[in-house]
């Protein structure tokens, strides 16, 4: 006897929605893929819903072009590189301590 496939499981409409995101981001694993590809094949309501969020998608993607300000991505470069870590001395004190691994330079 053959070993189950998951991947050629029956979802209902409910299950099929829940995991469009997935399909639309290309961040399900191979089963849920097919799983999806099969419900959308034989379900038309669902693969309107999966257009339309690939739609939207791809407009969004279009839309947020913007590239932020250059003082602005490195005042985030330098916050995403600090660390800050609080531990406890032994008189049960908290003592921070920030590392910043990357310093704004000023442009000469």
């Amino acid at each position: 006897m053959a070993d189950h496939d998951p991947r050629l499981e029956k979802i209902d409409c409910d299950a099929a929605r829940r995991d469009l995101s997935l399909l639309v981001d290309l961040e399900c694993d191979d089963a849920c893929r097919s799983r999806l590809e099969h419900h959308l094949a034989g379900c038309p309501t669902c693969r309107e819903m999966f257009l339309s969020e690939r739609r939207l998608k791809a407009k969004l993607s279009r839309s947020c072009y913007e590239k932020a300000p250059t003082g602005l991505r490195e005042r985030l470069m330098v916050e995403i590189r600090r660390t800050t870590v609080t531990t406890t001395d032994a008189d049960g004190n908290s003592v921070t301590h920030r590392t910043t691994t990357v310093e704004h330079r000023e442009q000469g």
